[in-house]
């Protein structure tokens, strides 16, 4: 058997294999650099997140400037880091922000930025309070509708404890626009499921009240 000659054969093609050594080190190089250039981006965009919630945290109802710098900070951070995890998360604060200003319907539209981004809840919770702050603004311009369909929404997600939330809060808003049949067949949907309420007597008094 041939002995094969290794000497020759890198001599042959030593352009060839230089060649394909310096592109892994380019592509090594790119790769490297794209993971630290995204780490400095995050890295920028969570100062300006924290930075955007400190002012709204430090709201105490006589500083107003405090939400409108807030609001400024959370724009600029999409502005400059768009895509961010930070950015993401920057709506549902920025949501907060108009909430606060009583502009309902910016806060509405920050709120399902966010649900969209993050439509089941991760271990901060946010994705809970983002769809009960649009149930709570949709209340507050008496947009009954919206409310409900802001509490059906809440009560798809993968958790027993908000759907029985959702759904008693959907009855009671059907209840107070007049649709008690509807709150009604929410409350027997909820009798079915054994784990969503523990205390059947409380749902069978309010199916009463509503039939």
């Amino acid at each position: 058997m041939d002995k094969i000659d290794l000497e020759g054969f890198f001599i042959k093609n030593k352009i060839a294999l230089i060649g394909i050594l310096i592109l892994l080190i380019l592509i090594a190089a790119a790769v490297f650099g794209i993971r630290y250039y995204n780490s400095v981006q995050n890295k920028k965009a969570s100062k300006l997140l924290w930075k955007g919630v400190r002012l709204y945290m430090s709201y105490d109802g006589k500083n107003p400037s405090a939400v409108t710098k807030s609001v400024s900070y959370l724009k600029k951070l999409r502005s400059e880091y768009g895509g961010t995890k930070a950015a993401k998360i920057s709506c549902f604060y920025t949501g907060l922000d108009y909430m606060r200003m009583g502009k309902f319907k910016n806060s509405s539209s920050y709120f399902n930025k966010y649900v969209k981004y993050y439509s089941k809840p991760a271990s901060n919770n946010l994705t809970y309070l983002a769809y009960s702050n649009l149930a709570t603004v949709s209340m507050l311009e008496k947009n009954y509708k919206s409310a409900i369909s802001d509490f059906a929404a809440m009560s798809k997600i993968d958790d027993v404890k908000l759907q029985e939330y959702a759904m008693l809060e959907e009855a009671a808003v059907y209840t107070k626009i007049k649709e008690p049949k509807k709150a009604v067949a929410l409350y027997k949907t909820m009798l079915t499921n054994d784990a969503m309420t523990k205390d059947r007597g409380y749902i069978e008094n309010l199916i009463q009240l509503n039939s």
